[in-house]
């Protein structure tokens, strides 16, 4: 094997470590920055209609088991 292979793998992993660094900084300012009705906009664009619950006394994992029992179905 040739004596570079090794030496070129550790270049790009320190790459790629200083880039996801670079992300997770810029991640972690954005989280900082955001707002309570910021991030209430993010969560409400995600999908969830209004009134998802089937039945409001119920937790959500009630609610996923009902969902995935009705999946089980033929």
């Amino acid at each position: 094997m040739d004596g570079k292979v090794p030496e070129e793998t550790a270049r790009l992993r320190a790459e790629y470590h200083l880039r996801w660094e670079a992300v997770e900084t810029f991640k972690a300012q954005e989280l900082a920055a955001m707002t309570d009705e910021r991030a209430r906009e993010i969560i409400q664009s995600l999908g969830a209609a209004d009134g998802w619950r089937e039945r409001r006394d119920w937790s959500g994992l009630v609610e996923q088991q009902a969902l995935f029992h009705r999946t089980q179905r033929p």
